[in-house]
């Protein structure tokens, strides 16, 4: 195991240099992430069928629920990584990161085994229509078909972010994103001996890119073309020391990650309950606000390396006042996000070819997310800073709370009790993150964070 990178520079009057190089790639990143399921919602919309744009909707919501295990492995990889790199360990971090990749090779084939027998279930507890569990259901199965490739891979580019390199992933994704462009049109569609499949297509698509995501991220690591460069020992044997650390670190981030996809998956419940046409529209709404979560998750991964490898160096002050400079950024990127969606989001959501009623209520979804921009930005930047130092249970509480309190109470109570439609799902969310910002603000303030030992 070796490394192979210049470490982070982290003086003081260097800092907006590191934030961006770490951010920069990171956002380009996500938003390639984001681009993979945008891409399918655009090309679906063009099919002009509401069950198939409702089935994709709740499709992707189930991926959110899998992905949300992989994430917080990833947070527990990119804490050791970046603190063995802040202590100049180089050998500990390539090892920290190879367990973390064997441990999600096993909760991925744990992850097949369940979606392949439990997905039409879970579409129908979410309220779907008989078409949607059928069309969704076949969707979610093609997905997992490259699961054991595609999972490891969130957490193999978590330990390269946690060492600083944010590059490597963001091309991988690029790469990732152009095939399944290129195949999701030709199947979709159907073009030249291909037949048209429709929402298969778009599973199929989707799922080879994910492979291919998968095997890029593994030969980086393997070939030392990243920071860390693995050997076959950075994965076998299994190091217990390092894997219960991991899953320490990782079970708060577990926690919050199960509460947040079990309470998005009722809150969709309530989505779904307005019908076929709204559920439609909401998810126009969502791949576009998901857009505007690009900087605030870019530079999200920029406090976590931060303050991990910081506070690694033993500079506490340092971390927070990297985490600071870092939520400045954010709020201004996305307070502009939020003007450009109150103005144009109506003219935005066209793009997505729909039925008229559709788009309609997507435009006016746009115009409420402006509210929750800045209440975003606090809650991504703040809770990534948290994670990157090894406190993984602040965050967790927040999301609890967060979940509960705000998005399903005050969602029911603008949806099922003063009727708002799909408005009050909206108005709802915004309320939600407010409360989240507001939160997690006053924990950071406290600083038991700089204290965390992992």
């Amino acid at each position: 195991m070796s490394f192979h990178t210049t470490p982070l520079d982290l003086r003081p009057e260097r800092l907006t240099h590191t934030i961006v190089r770490l951010a920069a790639p990171a956002v380009v990143e996500n938003l390639l992430v984001m681009a993979v399921f945008l891409a399918d919602t655009l090309l679906i919309g063009w099919l002009r069928d509401d069950v198939a744009l409702a089935a994709i909707g709740l499709g992707s919501t189930l991926m959110f629920v899998a992905n949300g295990l992989f994430e917080a492995l990833a947070v527990s990889g990119v804490a050791l990584v970046a603190r063995a790199c802040g202590e100049r360990d180089w050998d500990r971090a390539a090892r920290a990161g190879g367990q973390a990749l064997l441990l999600a090779g096993w909760v991925s084939l744990a992850t097949m085994g369940l979606f392949f027998a439990f997905t039409p279930v879970l579409f129908r507890w979410m309220g779907a229509e008989a078409a949607v569990v059928e069309q969704g259901s076949r969707y979610i199965r093609i997905l997992m078909t490259t699961a054991l490739l595609s999972f490891p891979m969130m957490v193999a580019n978590g330990t390269m972010r946690g060492a600083g390199d944010t590059r490597t992933p963001m091309w991988i994704t690029l790469v990732m994103n152009v095939w399944n462009v290129l195949a999701a049109g030709v199947l979709i569609f159907g073009l030249g001996p291909f037949p048209a499949l429709g929402l298969a297509g778009a599973g199929w698509a989707t799922a080879s890119a994910r492979a291919i995501g998968g095997m890029l991220a593994l030969a980086a690591l393997f070939s030392g073309r990243t920071a860390l460069r693995f050997q076959a020992r950075a994965l076998w044997p299994p190091d217990t020391d390092l894997l219960l650390r991991l899953i320490r670190v990782a079970l708060p981030n577990l926690g919050e990650a199960i509460v947040s996809r079990l309470g998005y998956a009722l809150f969709m419940r309530m989505v779904s309950g307005l019908g076929t046409v709204a559920l439609a529209a909401h998810q126009i709404a969502l791949r576009v606000e998901s857009l505007s979560f690009m900087p605030g998750w870019g530079l999200s991964v920029a406090a976590a390396t931060l303050a991990g490898q910081a506070l690694g160096a033993g500079d506490a002050e340092l971390a927070e006042g990297g985490i600071r400079r870092t939520l400045g950024m954010a709020l201004s990127l996305m307070g502009s996000i939020a003007v450009a969606f109150a103005l144009l989001g109506p003219w935005i959501v066209r793009a997505f070819g729909s039925t008229a009623e559709v788009l309609s209520l997507a435009g006016m979804a746009v115009r409420i997310a402006a509210a929750e921009q800045p209440s975003i930005a606090v809650q991504m930047v703040l809770a990534g800073g948290l994670r990157g130092s090894g406190d993984t249970r602040t965050p967790m509480w927040v999301t609890l709370v967060g979940t509960v309190l705000f998005r399903l109470a005050v969602v029911y109570l603008f949806v099922e009790v003063l009727d708002w439609g799909l408005a009050g799902v909206w108005w709802g969310t915004a309320v939600d993150w407010a409360g989240r910002a507001v939160l997690i603000w006053a924990l950071f303030r406290r600083g038991h964070w700089k204290r965390i030992r992992v």
